[in-house]
């Protein structure tokens, strides 16, 4: 009986390491991103992102910040044409929708889920991170022409600027280059310090808001979506 005992408490102890070695029922694997990811074909785009790929506020929807290469991705889920949901932990620290064929082959390891779905239906509404955007809601619209300041040597293009998934503050960061003379107009940040703007050269970009010198003929538009 005691042979019997100590065999049951040996296979409960085996069982329980089992257990701790699993990983919670919530983890979600963690990829690399990958520098010159593409566009999202699916969305009509092409060519590639060479610093790494776009963080977009819902499928096919805004640019909200860049995904750098080598930062990592927790996946919370992928939709059926390969989009991924989840949180990028380059600069930034976003949870957001990135496109097709932007990750590493292989997951690096496992992490807790932190992309909820009420954060994903929060921010699928544009004026949750920004307003005064170029066009109304659903229109797709690379931009309005705006004028960089010329006498302003310290404006730059920046890839990223949001501090967090709530869009309420952020700082110019991930530092892109020298921005065109002209630039396309999307939207202004949350916090009205910044603006996403589409570079003919650097692709989708932040700039400080005191680097343009006019607004053309933009006219905005705040309307929900």
């Amino acid at each position: 009986m005691k042979r019997i005992v100590q065999g049951v408490a040996t296979a409960a102890a085996a069982a329980a390491v089992l257990v701790l070695g699993q990983a919670p029922a919530d983890a979600v694997n963690t990829y690399t991103i990958q520098p010159n990811s593409p566009k999202p074909a699916v969305c009509n785009n092409s060519g590639t992102v060479p610093a790494g790929t776009w963080i977009q506020n819902k499928i096919c929807g805004y640019f909200i910040g860049t995904a750098m290469a080598g930062s990592s991705f927790d996946v919370s889920s992928t939709a059926s044409d390969d989009y991924h949901w989840g949180r990028d932990h380059g600069d930034v620290n976003l949870c957001g929708w990135i496109p097709p064929a932007a990750l590493s082959s292989s997951p690096t390891g496992t992490a807790s889920d932190s992309c909820s779905t009420a954060t994903q239906d929060a921010m699928s509404h544009r004026r949750s991170f920004g307003y005064n955007f170029n066009g109304a809601p659903h229109v797709v619209d690379g931009g309005t022409a705006i004028t960089v300041d010329p006498a302003n040597p310290s404006c730059g293009a920046y890839y990223n600027y949001y501090s967090a998934s709530d869009f309420s503050s952020g700082s110019l960061r991930d530092y892109a280059g020298v921005p065109s003379s002209t630039v396309a107009y999307r939207f202004t940040t949350n916090g009205g310090t910044a603006m996403v703007v589409d570079d003919s050269t650097l692709g989708w970009v932040f700039m400080n808001l005191g680097c343009v010198t006019d607004w053309r003929s933009v006219a905005f538009n705040n309307d929900n979506d």
